[in-house]
Order: structure tokens, then C-alpha cells, then sequence
């Protein structure tokens, strides 16, 4: 067994999700392609950070299908992030350290509160923040 030697007392605990149902300001600061652990097919798992007071730093996870029929959510991130791919294809990783803003509803999954995010909830940041 390893012994790290981070002081634990002085690491902020994460607590509950920020609310759901507002706007945020985030960046997208980690893209990983996996396969569902519920259904097996492929999916871009999103952390996005917010960079709103008093949540700065939060990270807010969503995923994505890379499913050819089911693309719509990741379509709206690379609109909103203003990348546009071609008829050649796409690459999630392309998302990486791209801003946007996005509005989480609250749901219970499982028994557990989460957030989810709708395609259309995800915004580009030109236009301001929206209402």
C-alpha cells in the first residue's frame, strides 16, 4: 500500500452539485472517449468547469453519444464552442479548453441528484449569457 503525503484536512470538500436550472459560464477542461458502462456503446464523457462566482472550479460532468444516429448533443457543443467540422468528419478532443455557456436541470438518477444537460441548453458565448 502507498502512503501519499497530501494533507487531506486542507482539500476542500466537493459537496452537493451547483444549482441546476442557471447559466453557466464554463470551460471544457477534459474530453474522454469510453464506451457506456450501460449500454456499451462509444460516448465523449465532458468535464466542464465553471467559471462563474461562487462555483469557480466546479466541474460539472456530462456525456455525449458518438453514436451516428445519435449525435445531436455533441452537434451543439461544437456549435457553441464555434467549431464547425467538415463532411470529412469530427474529433471531440477538438471541444478541449473551448468555452460556452450551459444551463444543467436537476434529476434523480438511480436515487442519486444529478445534472443533466439538454442540446438545447448548451450556448455559444457570443450573444452574452442567455436568460
Amino acid at each position: 500500500m502507498t502512503i501519499h503525503t497530501d494533507n487531506m484536512e486542507k482539500v476542500q470538500d466537493w459537496g452537493e452539485n451547483p444549482p441546476a436550472d442557471t447559466w453557466y459560464h464554463v470551460r471544457i477542461s477534459k474530453v474522454e472517449e469510453v464506451l457506456s458502462k450501460m449500454s456499451g456503446e462509444p460516448t465523449v464523457n465532458l468535464s466542464l468547469k465553471i467559471l462563474d462566482e461562487p462555483y469557480v472550479g466546479r466541474v460539472i460532468f456530462d456525456t455525449a453519444s458518438l453514436q451516428p444516429h445519435a449525435l445531436f448533443k455533441l452537434k451543439a457543443y461544437y456549435g457553441a464552442c464555434e467549431y464547425f467540422p467538415s463532411a470529412e468528419g469530427h474529433d471531440p478532443d477538438q471541444l478541449l479548453d473551448r468555452e460556452c455557456f450551459v444551463k444543467p436541470l436537476g434529476k434523480i438518477y438511480q436515487g442519486e441528484a444529478r445534472l443533466d444537460i439538454k442540446p438545447f441548453n448548451i450556448k455559444p458565448l457570443r450573444g452574452g449569457r442567455p436568460q
